[in-house]
């Protein structure tokens, strides 16, 4: 815990840093934009927790459900002779 604590610390001061070194921004090295810096962090990689459990769902639900579904139609469709019919028109 306190290694991952100084890490996003340094990652902070690097930020800065590259702000700084691209000129979009110049920033002081004081302990609020540091601060700020790891708060913004601490938020993304939160939030890319989050994203990546909702990406492993999506990937589910696009890609593993319609393939049971394509197998489940030629299976019922070899079996029974004639497609299944979910809906009358």
């Amino acid at each position: 815990m306190l290694m991952r604590l100084i890490m996003i610390i340094l990652a902070s001061v690097a930020s800065i840093f590259v702000i700084n070194f691209t000129g979009f921004y110049i920033l002081d090295y004081t302990w609020q934009n540091i601060l700020y810096g790891g708060l913004i962090i601490i938020a993304i990689m939160i939030l890319y927790k989050i994203l990546t459990k909702f990406l492993k769902l999506f990937l589910f639900v696009v890609i593993v459900v319609p393939v049971l579904g394509i197998c489940f139609y030629y299976l019922y469709t070899y079996i029974t002779g004639e497609p299944p019919s979910f809906m009358q028109f």
